[in-house]
């Protein structure tokens, strides 16, 4: 695996005097992707992978529920054989889904990450991803919940935008979407506290971007995974697809962009997050 730390992304050239504005240089131009949720859908997960490498990302955030069962070698054999190519060319990193239970040796034994290599952050050009594990307690008072928050308290430095990665959405208008899940308010209340800019997760197996209280939040469980439609309707749906679906994100200037696909590579959606001109108070949370 590549290291944590990415080389940037040459700039791009200036613009010629006298012509309109030139685009603010892009640290990472399409150089990270995201998605999850493959369990047994192979054939989709091929054709999304191929779809991935085609935009040459320098990394890959895979938001979980990598095999059906977590306990069966030869689902992981296949999903190693799937992304042989993509790990290869790309930093690779995966969050610990519902579906990983009974498989943590044999992610840990697939996956080399730092610290206790469940929960851990990686950087980007321009951002920190923060990955966390589902399969561990995460509310108030649990282990992963006290390194987030000091996670979460450290200087930006020259990350602009802070984006957590997990299986489980905080909130979705999908099949679990009317979960109940403690630990979910005790993270968004966290992320907002903290200054979190985006959370990308799966669980659901649809697109869906959602925005509350300041936080946006994407859900990209479109890998394989048999899909859903939507459950019921929230004001803070954006926009809800029910389609197989990948995402590509980009840092240009103090503007982060995420770009939605479906399986056949056409757009399904795209917004623009701002930096935020000072960074966010980092208020007193009890952990």
């Amino acid at each position: 695996m590549k290291s944590l730390l990415f080389l940037s992304l040459l700039a791009l050239p200036a613009g010629v005097v006298g012509a309109a504005a030139a685009e603010p240089p892009c640290a990472c131009d399409r150089c990270v992707a995201a998605y999850g949720d493959i369990r047994s859908g192979y054939d989709v997960h091929r054709k999304i992978v191929s779809l991935i490498e085609a935009a040459h990302p320098k990394a890959v955030f895979n938001v979980g529920d990598m095999v059906s069962k977590g306990g069966r070698g030869d689902e992981w054999k296949t999903f190693a054989e799937i992304t042989n190519g993509l790990r290869a060319s790309a930093s690779y990193y995966a969050a610990l889904g519902n579906h990983e239970k009974g498989g943590v040796g044999e992610f840990e034994s697939l996956f080399h990450y730092p610290g206790n290599g469940r929960w851990y952050a990686a950087e980007a050009p321009g951002a920190r991803f923060i990955v966390l594990d589902y399969l561990s307690p995460m509310g108030k008072g649990s282990a992963q919940y006290k390194w987030l928050a000091k996670e979460l308290a450290r200087p930006r430095g020259g990350d602009k935008f802070v984006i957590v990665v997990m299986h489980k959405p905080l909130m979705s208008t999908g099949h679990h979407g009317r979960d109940k899940w403690p630990a979910g308010k005790d993270l968004e209340r966290l992320f907002k506290a903290r200054g979190v800019d985006l959370v990308i997760s799966g669980h659901d197996h649809d697109y869906e971007r959602l925005e509350r209280g300041g936080l946006t939040q994407v859900v990209t469980g479109g890998g394989g995974a048999p899909l859903r439609p939507e459950a019921f309707k929230s004001p803070y749906s954006r926009i809800f697809r029910e389609t197989y679906n990948y995402t590509l994100l980009s840092v240009c200037g103090d503007a982060l962009k995420l770009e939605a696909f479906d399986q056949d590579g056409k757009p399904i959606d795209s917004f623009t997050l701002k930096a935020r001109q000072q960074e966010a108070p980092r208020a007193a949370v009890k952990n």
